[in-house]
């Protein structure tokens, strides 16, 4: 089978390198050895390329609690870690380009290196500043979660129970203005509904599941996966076992079929346009035969034969391609 496609919408790899000894990921993050080319977590460029010709959204993870952490307010650690991205891509610009332009990234598929996007998954760094929305579209920021799990000025997340802010309602807007895409992952129930009445343009979930097969409160009712398909946006799966299976305790207690029940679903769903990959790689404990990168080929396969060519290359790569190339002109 020749090698696939692959756009990822979600990873926390830049997090692990950058952030390496400091802050609750400590323990995780001081393992970490290597850099964006070539490294000992889920996916690093090398690994990446020689398992697909791969398009991924690297996301700049900003924790609700910084205490502990080196950079101590978000709009420092997100320029942090921005700073480290930026460094890497220059570094090792033979095998990782950053994507400013979705309409580039089959070019960049072509010369066999990563096509790498710039995420923000927390928008907590923009304060009560509409102008740090400005410094995301200047960097090429390509998508921002609203929140994590907690709140900040925008909105909530799932651990809280409010809604969208009126601040946020206006850096929804700003963020929109400059075609950055609205990712509603870890966005709580009231602030989805919300944003339903605020957002304009097709929006994201880039790394949620359902809720109707595994029913943690991250993943997506039907209905709010309805409303994101008819708004023409994507959604990626995660492959964290706790979003996948009820009662999932670790790396083997989830099998193939327990992932496939959220595709299947999704399609029923009418997601055939819709369904994407968002894998939360180093983010997260994926299933153990899904742990890194290089498992992906396989997964391909497996996909390809229990739900056809098609789907296989809708999943993988054309639908978070084409959504992302529409983001830019229409």
């Amino acid at each position: 089978m020749p090698q696939p496609h692959v756009f990822d919408l979600h990873c926390d790899t830049l997090d692990a390198l950058a952030m390496r000894n400091a802050g609750p990921w400590a323990e995780q993050a001081a393992s970490a050895d290597g850099d964006l080319l070539r490294n000992n977590l889920a996916i690093d460029a090398r690994r990446m390329r020689a398992a697909a010709a791969w398009a991924q959204c690297f996301a700049i993870f900003v924790p609700d609690d910084l205490s502990g952490y080196p950079s101590p307010d978000p709009l420092s650690f997100y320029r942090g870690v921005r700073d480290y991205f930026k460094a890497q891509c220059m570094e090792h610009a033979d095998a990782v380009v950053q994507v400013r332009d979705a309409r580039d990234v089959d070019a960049i598929l072509a010369t066999e290196r990563v096509a790498a996007l710039l995420t923000v998954e927390n928008g907590s760094p923009v304060g009560n500043d509409l102008g740090i929305v400005d410094e995301w579209a200047a960097d090429g920021v390509k998508m921002v979660t609203l929140t994590w799990n907690g709140r900040n000025t925008i909105a909530s997340g799932h651990d809280t129970s409010e809604g969208l802010s009126p601040f946020g309602r206006d850096v929804v807007r700003a963020i929109e203005e400059y075609r950055i895409v609205v990712d509603v992952s870890h966005l709580n129930d009231e602030g989805f509904w919300d944003l339903m009445k605020v957002v304009r343009r097709p929006f994201a979930a880039s790394h949620s599941n359902l809720r109707e097969v595994c029913g943690h409160k991250r993943n997506l009712t039907d209905d709010q996966f309805r409303a994101i398909r008819d708004a023409g946006g994507i959604v990626g799966i995660n492959y964290f076992t706790e979003f996948v299976r009820d009662g999932a305790r670790g790396p083997s207690d989830v099998s193939f079929d327990d992932l496939c029940a959220h595709l299947e679903r999704m399609l029923d769903l009418g997601g055939e346009r819709v369904v994407a990959l968002g894998s939360d790689f180093d983010g997260c404990t994926p299933p153990s035969w899904l742990d890194s990168c290089t498992c992906l080929p396989s997964l391909y396969q497996r996909i390809d034969e229990r739900f056809g060519t098609e789907v296989a290359n809708r999943l993988f790569f054309e639908n978070a391609r084409d959504f992302f190339v529409r983001n830019e002109t229409a």
